[in-house]
Order: C-alpha cells, then structure tokens, then sequence
C-alpha cells in the first residue's frame, strides 16, 4: 500500500515534468512514459530527484510513504491433507506410506517460500503427531529434558511430503494473498491421527491419544488382540 502511494505521487511528478496529464501516462518498468510515444519518459531516477529538489506547486517534497495496514476482515487460507500409513503388528512401528497436502493461500508472492513453510509445518505436525512427548516421572522432574530425548524429526525421520496447491485471492487482501505458515501445522496433525484411528477402526477403536508413538501403538495393537 505505500508503494502504491510512491507510484501515485511519482506519477503525479512525471506528469509535471513533462507538461502532460497524468491520464496520458503509462507505467514501464522503472518510468512513466507517455502513451503512444516512446520517446518521451522520466525514469523514477529522474522523478526522485525531482521530488526533493523541484517538486510541482503544492505538492510536498520527497518520495516516501508509511501506511498502516488494517484488513477489513481475516483471510481465511484451506487446504486439504490426506494419509497413509503402514503399522508393523509386532512392533507398533509407523510408516507415513504417503502424505498428500493441498494448500490455498491466495496469490503466491514466493513459491519457493511458501514450499518452505510448508514443508517445515508438516514436518512439524508429523512430529507432534508421532513422537513428541513430554513425560514426567513421580517426583515431577521431566524425563525429556535435552534433544537427546526428545522427537526432533530429521530428513531421516520425515516422511516424503506430495504438496500442491490451488489458488483463490482472498477479497480482504489488497493482491488477494492470505497467511499460509501455520496452515500445514495445524492441518497435518489431525490427518496423521485421522489415519491413525482409520487403522484401528474395524475394532472399533474411535479416539488414539498422541503422540503415536511405536509403544503406544503396541499398546492398543496388544489391547485389541491384533500382534497375538
């Protein structure tokens, strides 16, 4: 929204400059320039200079903008997430077989950043889906209480991760982007359990505590009589 401001006021400027009105100005990279002639133009070098130095009668000088942006409403990013796993009976181990995730976050500023966070989410959520598990022993103390004892996923431990997306602009957003970090984080973890108990579902199980970790897995596998 500033630099709509910087673009607003530098037009104004060009227009100055070039005794013409701003209705017959066209925006080119980096200048305006008049509408069906090439040759005649002023880069935002030129205009820049001559926001400070000369500009036109009531316009205050310089070229800089500050704008606070207050939405007219939230943006609502979705997706949808969808897994597979394979659960060895004997031991409770877990395999994430495959993990589809669809993102809508709106207009993509940078796909590469928003791979990224998508990616850590997931990550983050198979984590705390799978193995993430605070204990405590009788006297209170934490039993997880370094790195060395606690389920920090790495590329080893990370399932491959199939993402897509779709693209719906938000109306709330003035290019139409919404929020897309916490997305994956918050929708992967239930799918992971989702799964989870859709392996359990033929006995009837209906709720699994997290994390699902091999023991626990082993302990509903040995309580509904499937690793005998």
């Amino acid at each position: 929204m500033a630099a709509r401001k910087i673009h607003a006021k530098a037009k104004k400027i060009a227009a100055h400059l070039m005794e013409v009105s701003e209705a017959d100005l066209e925006w080119e990279i980096d200048r305006f320039k008049v509408r069906g002639d090439d040759a005649k133009f002023k880069t935002m070098t030129q205009i820049a200079w001559a926001a400070y130095n000369s500009p036109p009668p009531g316009l205050e000088p310089g070229l800089e903008a500050v704008h606070y942006y207050d939405p007219p409403n939230f943006t609502f990013p979705f997706g949808i997430y969808l897994c597979v796993v394979d659960i060895d009976k004997g031991t409770g181990e877990t395999k994430i077989r495959r993990f589809y995730a669809l993102d809508d976050c709106g207009t993509r500023i940078n796909p590469m950043i928003i791979e990224g966070q998508i990616h850590g989410g997931l990550t983050e959520g198979f984590a705390v889906a799978m193995g993430q598990l605070l204990s405590f022993d009788k006297q209170g103390n934490i039993q997880g209480n370094s790195l060395m004892d606690y389920f920090l996923p790495t590329a080893v431990e990370t399932p491959h991760w199939e993402t897509d997306h779709t693209v719906t602009p938000s109306p709330h957003h003035p290019i139409g982007a919404k929020g897309v970090a916490e997305s994956p984080h918050v929708g992967s973890i239930p799918t992971f359990t989702s799964a989870m108990v859709d392996a359990f579902a033929h006995l009837g199980v209906t709720h699994f505590n997290m994390p699902h970790t091999a023991y626990r897995v082993w302990q509903q596998l040995k309580k509904s009589g499937m690793n005998t």
